[in-house]
């Protein structure tokens, strides 16, 4: 599945280099049109990210990105600043398929156990940001800004026991590089767990990316700048990654 990647900061379609808000690059698109485009060009899910909402959950864009999920028809997961069961709720009753558990996943997990539990392990996406370290990959929160002390496939088991198959997974390296997936994270997950449905998200920049990618039958392909580069059209991800 390819998945299209829009970031939203000040109420602007944005990209960050490794997640550092610093670096943030502003597009000239209107969110919902972008949106629109997007599934127009065959896209069957799409993802959103709140990073206003990522760094202070007091500022969620909530009406921005409500506004312009509006008009969908595909589903969408959302993810940024999700800190609580009501804000879980107020997502998944605006319309989102799936949110996105980031650091709350990594630091709170029996209380993450608890929302899986209320709405079903469907409606989730757990998202985790990892570093390759001496050790191993490590996961970070809060933005990439802190470094956890959990293994990553301690993280992955504990929600796969809780019923959850959907994880979104970056290696903080690659992400807004264009310099290539992190394969070798991807393949260490799917061999680590066969039910495990990973998307894989960073460094996607070209058609052969997503061909190796499809061949290491990962859940899905996040595809954000690369897209917004114009490196390659969603038409062209999807015959890509349907045909490998």
């Amino acid at each position: 599945m390819i998945i299209p990647a829009l970031d939203v900061l000040e109420n602007n379609i944005v990209r960050l280099y490794q997640g550092k808000y610093e670096t943030a690059q502003f597009y000239p698109f209107d969110l919902a049109e972008r949106l629109l485009e997007y599934q127009n060009a065959g896209a069957t899910k799409l993802h959103l990210v709140d990073l206003e909402g990522a760094r202070d959950p007091n500022k969620k864009q909530w009406r921005t990105i409500q506004a312009a999920t509006r008009a969908l028809s595909v589903p969408f997961q959302i993810g940024g600043g999700i800190r609580s069961i009501d804000d879980v709720k107020q997502w998944l009753e605006a319309g989102a398929a799936q949110v996105v558990i980031g650091s709350m996943a990594v630091e709170k997990q029996q209380e993450v156990a608890t929302w899986i539990k209320e709405f079903g392990a469907d409606r989730f996406v757990i998202a985790l940001d990892v570093n390759r370290t001496e050790s191993g990959w490590s996961p970070a929160t809060h933005g990439w800004l802190n470094d956890a002390k959990t293994d990553l496939f301690a993280l992955l088991d504990f929600y796969v026991e809780q019923g959850v198959v959907d994880f979104l997974c970056t290696d903080i390296s690659k992400d807004g590089t264009m310099a290539g997936p992190s394969f070798s994270l991807y393949d260490d997950i799917t061999k680590h767990n066969s039910i495990i449905k990973v998307q894989a998200s960073g460094g996607v920049s070209s058609l052969d990316d997503i061909a190796r990618l499809a061949k290491q039958q990962v859940g899905g392909v996040i595809l954000g700048k690369s897209l917004l580069e114009g490196v390659f059209s969603v038409e062209e991800a999807l015959a890509c990654y349907q045909n490998a």
